[in-house]
């Protein structure tokens, strides 16, 4: 039987200008090495950000036109089955947007997955926004949401029925962390606590600096590394010079696949403290490495993290309670280890890359 033709427009790129990399390279990479490549016939638009920060509008416009083009050819000179289409928020949710239209105006099949917890910021600022999401969400096909909640969001500000909305979970290829090898959980030993992310804003970094400075001055010991790249690398090490005199927390850098893994497996609390997400895969990765996390209860990320038995859930803009529930962890080791099971567990029973593909193959 001949393979469908599946137009993907998504992350593709592992070598961008700054070496930095997200939950969607991995999510698209993730589908077209699996076995969605023997059954489909995949056709990449690569819409990788060239860095972080994003660079300068025209350049991206510039950029965005060429994908367009290259869709628009695609449409017309080939046999397209089914348009894929991975947007993130703000401009690139406009691009993908207006490429969900152009699919559907030579009537294709379009699946639209929106994968970012800025979505939301998007459409209550902007009235744009407001009348634009709409129209993307009516004219596809089917919607990929990334849990039950962004499900509902949808669902509100399109007021269209259940069918179109499918839940497919982030998803992680859990055979990196089956060997992990975790460190004696030796109860005198000085915690370390890891975050992997942007250093941006709405991911809550100030938030996490401001609570280790809370635990810092109570005396409280601990080791921080901050893996990351973003807007705000300058000015975290400015205040982490300025506050930590003893070298108790550290940025470290964007990390690689390799460094991040080896990161993961010696650190013992993951926090996550974003003021907004989709369902962050970072997360996933930390408790497939058998960590405790701590996590704002943002997106969907209580989709993940169940208060009290596979992690703790706190509120975001709230560095004192974040302090509090890092503290909490400190204090105790043994919770830690029964919060680190859970986790564990949790992702390799429901967040699996295999479990992704079979929702997949539904709707392609």
């Amino acid at each position: 039987m001949k393979k469908k033709n599946i137009l993907f427009v998504g992350a593709f790129n592992n070598n961008t200008l700054d070496g930095s990399t997200g939950g969607q390279l991995f999510a698209c990479t993730s589908l077209l090495d699996s076995e969605l490549s023997l059954l489909y016939n995949f056709i990449k638009i690569d819409s990788t950000a060239d860095t972080v920060p994003a660079p300068p509008v025209y350049k991206r416009l510039l950029k965005a036109a060429s994908r367009v083009f290259k869709l628009i050819f695609n449409l017309i000179f080939k046999r397209i089955d089914t348009v894929l289409i991975f947007s993130s928020a703000k401009l690139s949710f406009i691009e993908k947007g207006m490429m969900a239209f152009l699919s559907r105006v030579f009537k294709k099949r379009v699946v639209f997955a929106p994968r970012s917890g800025l979505s939301l910021e998007d459409y209550e600022s902007s009235r744009f926004m407001r009348w634009f999401m709409p129209q993307v969400i009516t004219s596809s096909t089917f919607i990929i949401c990334q849990g039950e909640i962004w499900k509902e969001f949808y669902k509100k500000i399109s007021k269209v029925n259940d069918d179109k909305f499918i839940v497919i979970n982030n998803w992680i290829d859990v055979k990196d962390y089956t060997e992990s090898i975790k460190p004696s959980n030796d109860k005198n030993k000085i915690p370390v606590i890891i975050y992997i992310g942007w250093l941006e804003e709405h991911k809550g970094i100030y938030d996490l600096l401001y609570s280790l400075k809370n635990l810092y001055d109570k005396g409280r010991e601990f080791n921080c590394h901050i893996y990351g790249s973003g807007s705000l690398y300058r000015s975290c090490k400015n205040f982490i010079e300025a506050n930590f005199t003893n070298d108790c927390v550290s940025l470290r850098g964007w990390a690689s696949h390799k460094i991040k893994l080896k990161a993961l497996c010696s650190a013992d609390i993951y926090v996550l403290p974003s003021h907004f997400e989709g369902f962050p895969n970072a997360l996933l990765e930390a408790m497939a490495s058998e960590i405790a996390v701590i996590a704002t209860n943002v997106g969907a990320v209580e989709d993940i993290v169940i208060d009290g038995f596979n992690g703790l859930l706190t509120e975001s803009h709230n560095p004192a309670k974040l302090a509090q529930k890092i503290e909490s962890l400190i204090l105790e080791p043994d919770k830690r280890a029964q919060y680190a099971t859970e986790a564990k567990r949790t992702v390799f029973e429901r967040f699996t890359v295999e479990i992704a593909i079979e929702k997949l193959k539904i709707i392609l």
